[in-house]
């Protein structure tokens, strides 16, 4: 029984192995079909049938592995199955396979939907489901205890900052993931992009990028409070540091990140 984790050359995504009596979960397999190749060849090496692939959030560089693996049971949470019906993942996996000159395996499907926070049994293991929004509404950790690993999706990177849909929700995932590192930390913490981590790696992680979510908060805020306009919140919000060096051309991410802010703290009308 054990884990692997491989890692994508695009962002250095995390794909997992999880293996035990002969079945075979992956998580988030991705992203080129040359690199789902290697993981369904190290399978095979190992012995396994993959019986079920787990999606932790629709982002494309999550679910375009999923159809590589047209014989497993494809599980995702039930906010996920939503989203995927609509269409736009498969879309955004086409579009971005276009732009990035990547061959993908072809869109993603759902062959079963999990209720968050609750265990369920995926293939040889049992595995907690909880929820994680913030970055998506619809992210999901996976913990599986038999291999003492949590698999966070796009949370506790040490390679980038949070991109926030929600800054509230995100504050609020990140305190529930320092709580979970303190009194219950797994021995291997996997994120959706970067390296593994210790359990205490993986709580500074959570606290930088609380702090750093607050920081945001409340430079928007101080600003609102003191009469800005919206545009010089926002100003104001932009000249915050994120928490950690991150890859060139994320300004993006980090505009986004201080709309999400505003959004929070003004109304729409």
């Amino acid at each position: 029984m054990h884990a692997e984790r491989f890692e994508s050359r695009w962002w250095q995504t995390s794909s997992l192995l999880l293996a035990a009596s002969g079945e075979g979960v992956l998580v988030d397999p991705c992203i080129s079909l040359e690199e789902d190749g290697r993981i369904a060849s190290r399978a095979d090496e190992l012995g396994l049938r993959v019986t079920a692939v787990l999606a932790t959030h629709a982002d494309w560089d999550h679910v375009c592995g999923i159809a590589a693996f047209p014989e497993a049971e494809a599980v995702v949470g039930e906010l996920t199955a939503e989203w995927l019906a609509t269409g736009e993942p498969a879309r955004a996996i086409e579009e971005s396979a276009a732009a990035h000159g990547l061959e993908t395996p072809g869109p993603p499907r759902v062959d079963r939907r999990l209720a968050v926070g609750v265990a369920h049994q995926i293939g040889p293991f049992t595995v907690e489901t909880l929820a994680l929004t913030g970055h998506t509404p619809d992210g999901v950790a996976y913990r599986v205890r038999a291999l003492d690993l949590l698999a966070v999706g796009d949370h506790l990177s040490s390679v980038e900052f949070p991109f926030a849909s929600a800054t509230a929700d995100y504050r609020a995932t990140l305190a529930a993931l320092a709580e979970l590192l303190r009194r219950d930390p797994p021995r291997r913490v996997v994120p959706g992009h970067g390296p593994e981590h210790t359990a205490a790696e993986a709580l500074a992680i959570a606290e930088a990028d609380l702090a750093y979510l607050w920081r945001l908060h409340d430079a928007v805020a101080g600003a609102l409070a003191d009469g800005a306009t919206a545009d010089d919140a926002r100003a104001v919000g932009l000249a915050v540091e994120p928490c950690r060096e991150a890859p060139d051309g994320l300004a993006e991410m980090r505009a986004r990140n201080v709309d999400s802010q505003l959004h929070e703290l003004l109304p729409e009308d």
